[in-house]
């Protein structure tokens, strides 16, 4: 038992042991407790900034090291970086920043400034916040690129332009003029073995621009207006043709594939590309990139369109200041270094090529060059409209499909057509106006007829309910698909449609943007077959009848060449032939690769310079054949390709019917000395309707709207005039930006194969009668 005095008798420090350890515990724990205070202060004081980028390889190691140095260098303000992949960047950019989200800041390519601009809530300018001590460390048209509208939305953090790749086995002197050019390039020309002299994709606008500046200011004058059918513009074009059809120095319907193929296996001794092919260029191989020449004809430098990767500021950002701090940190001249080294790029800050170790690199020397004559592409959002028209242009005159002043001419007419169409939807977005009394009875009609719906089958929904709750239960997922899958983005396509929106206006009020039927009368009411004037005259392929001639041309053709050849070889497989099995087998086999890869095969074969088809012509000693410049010629690819892709589902499904005919019916009919057409007539062909009718009504509904054969193998060539209903749309609403047209014209397609599908039921209901 303790008492008060033997606790008296103990020692001090024994007696002090259980109070000593206690307070040393609460010492521990409100140490620890201002700690966490302390660093809770602390992530309160340094703010994070989210910075996205598309970078992969060396690139993304140097630029997402190059952060980690900032965070390091100071604790304020620490960068998130995040790489976003690239097929997709640009649309989750233009997802999130109108709508107030995503990052801080970005690093995307200079050429969808405009539109962003003139859209708004997407980028913001800079000015203020930057010195003209920060800008020296660009050439001016860098700086260019980055401004818009007189205000400054970013800065240069790298660019590419293209370039002369020569041969250097081939090509000893690096030519100095375009006539230089064009004799070097007919030395090395053999087309008989696949030898060109020069190759590069000249009927895509990028590179074409290179001939558009050399000759004049490109697709814009001074002022910004639209000026394709300019005199330089047109000089530019003849000299391209000159040098295809003329000096037959250029491969036919290049890709970048191509080019780069022909340069590794030594059969393109000068390539005009950029330095994203020089990871492409095959090891071991001696090459040398030097600029682009003089033109011969006026004396300039041919000059190549630049792309400018520029850093730029989301609207929304808390703290523009620090985010405009991240981006000087970024283009210093160590950073600049740094990427330039480790990373591959091109920096915008060219003082970074005067170190040793760039200075001395003939290649990134090369396109330094070059970058003192390239001009930015214009950053205007009429650009946008511009790329996908020039191509097809291009592609009409260097095949002599079309003369140059002419074609030019009528782009200019019919891209003047639609940026007004643009400029009228972004006067009605801008124009103040208030939600209309009728657009607020629209719910509350709505609800009302909801309301109605209930009282009068409620008591069947309870019923139904009651004894049918498992079944609901398992359709209610299936149901909720469908319903956000496919009746919302309906029915938002249907109001879509009633609208005027396009990229311009996208962000106003919806009722703003109302036009009523506006969309459906053009698509409808235009009669216009023919466009332009006397030898100028031509057919309107962008005709709403025109496009649907074609498809109704396309679905008739693929459904009767696909039903038909899938019932022979069905009937040929349903007999007992040697290896059926494995035929069988081999032609199921074209419906299990998927689609698009089976597309672009085809669109390879059908090259007309490389492809089999042709080379299997020409041993035969047959003429090869341009498959892709005449409406015919064309529209025979898409159909090759698509009974291809058709066949093995139809045979399958004739196979599966033939297989459910009774044999008997086959034996008595031979034994009353009915022959085999009398037994196809009368047996197998009635009896095969069950299966047939739903396979043609699914094959037609898939014709008509087979995107991906005609957008890969032709993409509507030439000039359009095979695209179907369904891609005509896609190009409305995604080259031309017209959003509310391109969902009026969905709704119409919408429309006639509902039509078709009516018509197809009661045609069936009357064979059932007749039968």
């Amino acid at each position: 038992m303790i008492t008060a005095s033997t606790c008296r008798n103990r020692p001090a420090g024994e007696y002090a042991v259980g109070p000593t350890l206690w307070g040393a515990s609460a010492r521990r724990l409100l140490h620890v407790f201002f700690l966490l205070i302390a660093f809770a202060c602390q992530a309160n004081a340094t703010e994070t900034l989210t910075l996205w980028h598309g970078y992969r390889g060396a690139e993304r190691a140097a630029f997402e090291e190059l952060i980690q140095q900032y965070n390091r260098s100071q604790g304020a303000v620490q960068v998130k970086a995040l790489a976003v992949p690239f097929g997709g960047y640009a649309d989750k950019l233009s997802a999130a920043l109108p709508r107030g989200q995503g990052p801080d800041l970005f690093v995307f390519a200079h050429d969808r400034l405009g539109g962003w601009a003139s859209a708004g809530h997407t980028v913001a300018p800079i000015d203020r916040h930057v010195s003209e001590r920060l800008l020296r460390r660009f050439p001016p048209n860098l700086i260019d690129a980055m401004t818009f509208g007189g205000d400054l939305y970013g800065l240069p953090f790298a660019f590419k332009s293209p370039a002369l790749i020569l041969n250097a086995d081939l090509v000893r002197a690096a030519p100095a003029t375009t006539d230089e050019l064009v004799a070097e390039a007919l030395r090395h020309t053999d087309r008989s073995s696949g030898r060109f002299g020069l190759a590069y994709s000249y009927t895509e606008p990028f590179f074409h621009g290179a001939l558009m500046n050399s000759f004049g200011r490109g697709p814009f004058d001074r002022g910004g207006n639209l000026d394709l059918d300019s005199d330089a513009n047109i000089q530019s074009m003849e000299m391209l043709a000159h040098w295809v059809r003329d000096d037959r120095i250029l491969p036919e319907e290049p890709t970048s594939t191509l080019v780069t193929s022909l340069f590794n296996q030594g059969r393109a001794a000068m390539v005009i590309s950029g330095p994203w092919m020089l990871g492409e260029i095959a090891p071991g191989m001696n090459y040398r990139v030097v600029p682009l020449p003089v033109n011969s004809e006026n004396g300039r430098p041919l000059a190549p369109w630049v792309a400018v990767e520029g850093l730029f500021l989301s609207p929304w950002t808390s703290n523009p200041a620090a985010a405009v701090g991240v981006m000087e940190f970024l283009t210093r001249r160590d950073s600049a270094e740094k990427m330039g080294i480790e990373g591959g790029q091109l920096p915008a800050n060219v003082s970074a090529f005067e170190h040793p170790l760039l200075a001395t690199d003939d290649t990134a020397m090369a396109f330094r060059r070059q970058l003192e004559v390239a001009v930015p592409i214009p950053n205007l959002p009429a650009m946008t409209l511009v790329w996908v028209p020039l191509e097809n242009t291009l592609k009409k005159v260097v095949k002599g499909a079309a003369q140059p002043e002419a074609e030019m001419r009528q782009l200019q007419r019919q891209l003047s057509i639609d940026l007004a169409r643009l400029e009228r939807s972004r006067a009605r977005g801008e124009s103040p106006a208030q939600m209309p009394v009728w657009l607020w009875l629209i719910p509350f009609a709505l609800a009302l007829l909801a309301l109605g719906a209930w009282r009068r089958y409620r008591h069947q929904l309870a019923a139904g309910w009651r004894s049918n709750r498992t079944a609901y239960l398992y359709l209610m997922p299936a149901m909720l698909g469908m319903l956000v899958l496919v009746f919302f983005p309906l029915l938002y396509g249907l109001l879509l449609s009633f609208t005027d929106t396009t990229v311009f206006n996208e962000h106003a009020p919806l009722w703003s943007r109302f036009v009523g039927l506006d969309n459906y009368t053009a698509i409808l009411g235009d009669f216009h077959l023919w466009r332009g004037q006397g030898g100028e005259r031509s057919l309107d392929f962008d005709n709403f009848y025109w496009t649907l001639l074609i498809t109704i041309l396309w679905t008739a053709s693929n459904v009767t060449v696909a039903v038909g050849l899938g019932l022979v070889l069905a009937l040929a497989l349903y007999r007992p032939i040697f290896g059926r099995t494995w035929f069988r087998l081999i032609l199921i086999l074209p419906w299990a690769i998927p689609n698009y890869i089976t597309a672009l095969v085809w669109k390879g074969m059908f090259h007309p310079q490389f492809g089999a088809i042709n080379q299997g012509l020409q041993a035969l000693g047959l003429a090869p054949v341009a498959w892709f410049d005449s409406i015919g010629a064309s529209f025979f690819t898409g159909v090759v390709t698509n009974v291809w892709l058709s066949i093995p589902f139809m045979m399958v499904v004739i196979l599966g019917g033939l297989q459910s005919i009774p044999r008997e019916l086959y034996e008595v009919a031979k034994v009353e000395g009915a022959g085999r057409w009398f037994q196809f007539r009368s047996i197998t062909l009635p009896l095969l309707k069950p299966v047939l009718i739903p396979a043609v009504i699914l094959s037609v509904v898939w014709t008509f709207n087979m995107f991906n054969v005609i957008y890969l193998v032709s993409d509507g060539a030439p000039a359009g005039a095979n695209d179907i209903l369904i891609t005509k749309a896609f190009r409305i609403g995604f080259e031309k930006y017209q959003y509310a047209y391109a969902a009026a014209y969905s709704m119409v397609i919408l429309l006639l194969l509902f039509c078709y599908a009516m018509w197809q039921m009661r045609m069936s209901r009357t064979l059932e009668m007749a039968r």
